[in-house]
Parts: C-alpha cells; structure tokens; sequence
C-alpha cells in the first residue's frame, strides 16, 4: 500500500509540473516530434534486466532478462515508450494518436525448476498477439489500450489499460501512471488453476470467471544520450485480485502483492525509408 500511496504522489506531481509546461510547449502533439524523423521506420532494438518474482503470484524473487523490440515510424522520442509496454509495431499515426500490433511472449513453467509448482500443471511456450492505441490528450500525458488473444499456452483475450503522466527535463524524462488487466478465464485456469486434491489447498476455488485480474503502477526515468540513445531504470508495483488472488497458488504458497525492479538500455535505427 506504500508503494501506491508514494506511485500515486509521483503521478501527481508529474502531472503539476508538465502542465506548467504544457502551456509554454503548446497543445499541438506535432510539437514534440520533428517532421523528417516522424516520416522514417525506426526499429528500436535493446536489452533489460529486471528483479522480479520467479512466476505471476510467487514470492521468490529472481533475476530476468529482457528483450526490447519496438518498430514504429520515428524515433524513439517520439512516443512515450513505458518500460511495462508489449512488443509493439505501430502502423497508423496521426497528431496524438497511435495504432499498432501488440505482441507478448509467454514463457513455459514447470515445477522441474521451481518446486513451489508442483501443485499446478505445467504451462506450455506460447505468445499473445492483438493491437494497441494510444492517445495523447496533452503532451504530457499517454493513455494505451491493448487487446491480445493467447495462443499456444492460452486461449483467452487480455487487456491492458494504462495511463502515464510524463515530464521532460533536459535529457530526462519521467513518467509515471496506473495500470490494470483484465484477462478470460482460460487465461486464469491456465496460470493459476491446481491440480485437484492437492495437499494444503484446502479445497479452495477451482472455477476461474473473467474479469479485472491485476491493478498497480510503474514509475520510471529515462536518461536520454542522445536522440536515439537511452537508457532507463523503473519500479513497478502489481497486486493481483479476484479469482488469481483467490488460487492455492497464490493465496497459500505465494503472495498477491509484487515488485518489479529494471534497467534497461536501448537504440532506434534509422531503417531509411
């Protein structure tokens, strides 16, 4: 609850301060982007590294790498790029507004590597793939939807609705925002469902509904080297809720509340064309 009090406090003052500038920038989206680089294909290419719990609900916490592809249509200044985005290709843009391809890999578990899911079934190596849209009501402020169906590991819709408030300073930039998914239930039976009889789950819920899984919020700072150049540091706060919180998995041998800890670093080639 600390964490939310003191993302929520941060989200504030960014949104104080960049409204100040707001009115010396101007409300024109076009303003924050140069018109020769907005006409190029950029693809965005980097690496992160993040301290994270070993599985969504779990309590042990492990070290991760992170892949970072981005491809869109000018730099990566451009567009605010939050650290918790999906893969994304952005196709259609215009003053304010973006529209792409959204995609997430889903990586396998076993209990062969953690004995903590001897009490789940395995889950399979898969992706999710949808499309994104994000607005800019202001120049200081980003509002992102993305839908993707699972496949492979999963066969359910998920949906992710972000906010973000975001200030520039020299060659820095903060933001900070709210979070919240919302998955199906195959999603639920898939990650969070124990096999039947398991010793210490009590008998607890084994019928997954569809709705809000997950809220929280992410604060990060980008330290920008150059125009291309980038690297970022982030803490991210994620507590699960309804049915995922209510799952043996979580509930008796993990924890619903979770913090993400990364640094990541990043270039956008110009493609030529």
């Amino acid at each position: 609850m600390r964490c939310v009090v003191f993302l929520a406090g941060l989200l504030a003052c960014l949104a104080l301060s960049s409204g100040q500038r707001a009115s010396a920038q101007s409300s024109d989206y076009t303003t924050l982007t140069s018109p020769e680089s907005a006409q190029h294909w950029n693809l965005t290419l980097g690496a992160g590294l993040r301290y994270q719990p070993d599985y969504s609900g779990s309590n042990n916490y492990v070290f991760r790498p992170r892949p970072i592809i981005s491809l869109g249509k000018g730099v990566k200044s451009t567009w605010w790029v939050a650290e918790d985005d999906a893969l994304s290709i952005g196709f259609f843009s215009g003053k304010g507004w973006r529209i792409g391809f959204s995609g997430n890999l889903l990586w396998e578990r076993k209990a062969s590597t953690n004995p903590a899911l001897v009490a789940v079934p395995d889950t399979k190596f898969g992706f999710e793939a949808g499309g994104f849209a994000e607005f800019y009501p202001a120049s200081w402020l980003r509002a992102r939807v993305d839908l993707r169906r699972g496949f492979v590991a999963h066969d359910a819709l998920v949906a992710e609705l972000k906010l973000d408030a975001i200030a520039r300073v020299g060659q820095w930039s903060f933001g900070a925002g709210p979070r919240m998914s919302i998955v199906g239930a195959d999603y639920l039976r898939t990650y969070f469902g124990s096999y039947p009889g398991v010793a210490g789950t009590g008998g607890l819920l084994q019928r997954f509904n569809a709705g809000v899984h997950s809220y929280g919020a992410i604060a990060q700072a980008t330290y920008n080297w150059s125009e291309r150049l980038s690297t970022t540091t982030y803490i991210e706060y994620k507590r699960l809720v309804g049915d995922a919180a209510k799952a043996p998995i979580v509930k008796t041998y993990g924890s619903r509340d979770s913090i993400t800890l990364g640094i990541s670093a990043s270039y956008a080639f110009d493609l030529g064309f």
